[in-house]
């Protein structure tokens, strides 16, 4: 028997009562992530939960591979792939979430600091949407800066393009040097201290062990 609880509870339910608790300075890291039931049973066998990673979306192939590669550089585990975590979400975000997932489960975990890489959630698009991660000039307007984007934005397609190699080509045939002020752009997202307190972070990890666990909640459908 596994030593956390397992319960069952309507979405509206199955996220905690009040204030959610995170914090993303701790030594040992408050992170929930909902689980196909297949992955839950797993773990439960197991003792340990790995990433799928045939099930990682293929549009966002390039996205990922740059935060596998950011993990195995500051982490101290080593893996295929990664289980996604929210370190800091709002209640209602989570049961929304909870909401269209029914049937699944959600996990409430403690997992220790150094075994997770947290990365800001909206500013990961960046990484995803393949562009640079571009920061507001002090005192810049908001159309100032727009305006500033989209001349960065045309410059990194133009680049693309003098090197010969079609827009939507895969991104491994990019520039060298642009690809590395991209992901050189990027590390921005993966600290903490260049945001605020009210911000979403998602974690990412090799791996989720038994044992990190605190409880276990079978959304009903």
């Amino acid at each position: 028997m596994p030593a956390f609880p397992i319960i069952k509870a309507r979405p509206a339910d199955a996220a905690p009562r009040g204030r959610m608790g995170y914090d993303i300075s701790a030594d040992r890291l408050l992170l929930h992530t909902i689980q196909t039931e297949e992955a839950f049973e797993g773990l439960l066998s197991d003792g340990v939960l790995v990433p799928d990673i045939s099930r990682a979306e293929p549009l966002h192939a390039d996205a990922y591979d740059w935060m596998f590669r950011q993990m195995a550089a500051r982490l101290p585990t080593a893996g295929d792939g990664a289980i996604w975590l929210w370190a800091q979400i709002r209640r209602r975000e989570l049961v929304e979430l909870c909401r269209l997932s029914s049937g699944e489960v959600l996990l409430t975990c403690r997992v220790p600091r150094k075994r997770v890489l947290l990365s800001h959630f909206g500013d990961w698009h960046s990484v995803l949407n393949r562009t640079p991660h571009v920061l507001e000039l002090p005192g810049e307007s908001d159309e100032d800066y727009g305006a500033r984007l989209d001349c960065i934005f045309d410059d990194v397609d133009a680049r693309i393009l003098a090197a010969g190699v079609p827009r939507d080509a895969g991104y491994r045939h990019w520039p060298v040097a642009l690809r590395t002020e991209l992901e050189q752009s990027w590390e921005f997202v993966l600290e903490p201290v260049n945001y605020g307190r009210y911000e979403s972070w998602q974690a990412t990890v090799h791996c989720l062990r038994e044992d990190d666990v605190v409880e276990a909640v079978r959304i009903e459908r």
